[in-house]
C-alpha cells in the first residue's frame, strides 16, 4: 500500500518536478552559453591581418 501511495504522489508531482529541474538547468547553462558565444565569435580584425612568417635561425 505504501508503494501505491508513493507512486501516486510521484505521478502527481512529476510534471512540476520536471519543470523545476528544466528551469534550473537552463538557468545554470545560460552563462556558459554566453561565454561560448564570446569565445566562438569570429574576430574579423585577426582574420584580416596575415600571420608573420616563421623565423628560421641561420645555423
Amino acid at each position: 500500500m505504501k508503494d501505491e501511495l508513493w507512486m501516486r504522489t510521484w505521478n502527481d508531482g512529476h510534471p512540476r518536478f520536471s519543470d523545476d529541474l528544466h528551469r534550473g538547468l537552463v538557468w545554470m547553462a545560460t552563462p556558459f552559453r554566453r561565454i561560448g558565444t564570446r569565445i566562438m565569435r569570429p574576430n574579423i580584425a585577426a582574420e584580416s591581418t596575415p600571420l608573420p612568417e616563421p623565423q628560421h635561425d641561420a645555423a
